[in-house]
């Protein structure tokens, strides 16, 4: 099916426009294709039940750790701010919840970006897909347990991996935002990108 491996990077958080309708459908199949009900033995179910406390108490340090550590609410910086010579929005000198916070509302609300010049750093990400490579730049929270994400093409005609950096490396992008529709679901992208190897030293 076409695009199902954006999908599962998408899970890390590739850039589909705030749509889940996809990543939904696969868990909706996932969960309903067992043969029906599956009887225990004690013994199992013992262990089942251990099990279910353990993720239980990670998950309730995980949830502590969230609230203590992160704000209750991300507020989305004043257009006007972000902007910087001939780019329209910087997101590079933000912090981590302000530019996951904005890359959020890029992917949400598509159409109020368009053309607009972009600059973002983040991680490079990189996959294959029917023959079909994406790039991708991926933008993490403080927290670093949300991931937003945008795709990218070079200006200039580049060969993976030779011209590229290595998947994780800390990379900057700057490039003209554009969306566009395979089927019915709208995907987004920094077209004409320049793509540069962010100093961690700054």
């Amino acid at each position: 099916m076409k695009r199902i491996a954006v999908l599962i990077l998408a899970a890390l958080m590739l850039a589909s426009c705030g749509d889940t309708s996809k990543v939904d459908k696969l868990i909706e199949e996932q969960e309903t294709t067992g043969s029906g009900e599956v009887t225990l033995s004690p013994a199992d179910e013992a262990v089942v039940a251990e099990a279910e406390k353990a993720v239980n108490a990670e998950q309730d340090k995980l949830t502590e750790t969230v609230t203590t550590t992160q704000p209750l609410m991300i507020e989305t910086p004043d257009e006007s701010e972000l902007k910087n010579g001939d780019i329209d929005i910087d997101l590079t000198g933000l912090n981590a919840n302000m530019i996951y916070a904005e890359v959020f509302q890029i992917t949400g609300d598509p159409e109020k970006y368009q053309g607009k010049k972009i600059r973002a750093n983040g991680t490079f990400a990189y996959m294959m897909d029917d023959g079909t490579e994406y790039f991708a730049v991926f933008i993490a929270d403080a927290a670093a347990c949300c991931q937003q994400g945008l795709e990218f093409r070079t200006a200039a005609d580049l060969t993976y991996p030779d011209d590229y950096p290595e998947i994780g490396t800390p990379i900057v992008v700057t490039g003209t935002f554009n969306s566009y529709k395979e089927g019915v679901f709208t995907y987004c992208e920094l077209i004409d990108a320049v793509v540069e190897i962010q100093d961690t030293n700054e």
